[in-house]
């Protein structure tokens, strides 16, 4: 309905004005391009305005930790031409200004041991206006002070835990432990921060259908006010192939009295297990503790049978079985 009625009075006006005098549509025609003229001039003109310029700061010293909040904009007073003013107004609405602090104060907070310190900001003028543009002037600029208020540093290793899944294909796992080199970066920023973190941990990473053991470079996860070296670590994920085995254990009674004869059925069992091909050799019997308690042989509750306890068993293997899970014992007199 609205295009309708425009397209009505637009109909009207050319047939009352523009028909029967076309001397309207002249006149219209010369203050557009007067007014036109009169914008270009205007604009090639030298003005003296404040404009408002988001900052971002860059390059702070990395021996210190800020530890108070700086100015998110500066108000400069610039002199320039029109199209040069209008032109940064728009830059700066998507590009905020850069602050380099180490290169504007000379590396002064750096090299120094205080604390607190306060620069004018009319020494910084001449290099921001360079920055910006050599068409733009910086006259002046508020805050008319910069403040920099830096706390306590401190130092100390931690160690990195890896943040990993890992999906492994059928009959595959993992082999050993997760490892990252090295286990362990140094962080430093305020003591206050150091003194809540005991870990460093890596950035999420997920493999799936592994079949082989697995290396690869994964970063720190970055903290607020701390800086951590190295800021990335390589990850290593030993993947084997696995296959069942049995092996033949003695079963040891321990606590038992001296003077006590005591024989256990069987004296041996059968040790179940999962373990990678690659160290299918390692593995002897010698290499596992099995044992039953003479305390349960006395135990007035005790059912005639011992329970086996697996006291030691390499690291290694996974889903490990006894086979039997009790054996019985004759006290020879």
């Amino acid at each position: 309905m609205k295009t309708s009625w425009i397209s009505k009075l637009l109909k009207y006006l050319k047939k009352v004005y523009f028909r029967n005098d076309r001397r309207v549509a002249a006149y219209i025609v010369c203050i557009v391009i007067a007014t036109g003229f009169w914008f270009l001039n205007a604009l090639s003109k030298t003005y003296t305005v404040e404009m408002v310029a988001p900052v971002h700061y860059v390059n702070l010293p990395n021996n210190k930790t800020l530890s108070n909040l700086l100015p998110e904009q500066f108000t400069l007073t610039v002199e320039a031409h029109g199209f040069t003013i209008i032109r940064h107004k728009l830059i700066f609405l998507i590009m905020p200004l850069e602050f380099n602090v180490n290169d504007l104060t000379n590396n002064r907070m750096t090299e120094s041991k205080k604390s607190n310190f306060a620069f004018p900001t009319r020494q910084f003028l001449s290099e921001l206006s360079y920055q910006i543009s050599n068409e733009l002037k910086i006259t002046g600029m508020n805050p008319d002070t910069l403040f920099f208020k830096f706390g306590q540093m401190g130092h100390k290793q931690v160690k990195v835990k890896p943040n990993v899944q890992v999906n492994l294909k059928k009959q595959y796992q993992i082999s050993g432990m997760i490892q990252t080199i090295p286990d362990s970066v140094s962080v430093s920023g305020p003591q206050s921060v150091l003194d809540t973190i005991q870990f460093a941990y890596t950035s999420a990473q997920q493999f799936n259908a592994a079949d082989k053991t697995i290396q690869s470079v994964t970063s720190v996860i970055p903290m607020k006010e701390l800086f951590f070296e190295p800021k990335s670590v390589k990850l290593n994920i030993p993947v084997d192939e696995y296959t069942e085995a049995q092996k033949s254990v003695p079963v040891v009674l321990v606590n038992q009295p001296a003077g006590t004869n005591i024989k256990l059925f069987p004296s041996k069992v059968k040790i179940s297990f999962l373990i990678g091909l690659s160290r299918f050799s390692e593995v002897h019997p010698e290499d596992f503790k099995l044992s039953v308690s003479y305390k349960d042989i006395v135990d007035p509750e005790n059912s005639g049978r011992l329970k086996i306890k697996l006291e030691s068993v390499p690291a290694f293997l996974y889903q490990l079985k006894i086979t039997p899970e009790e054996i019985e014992y004759l006290i020879e007199n």
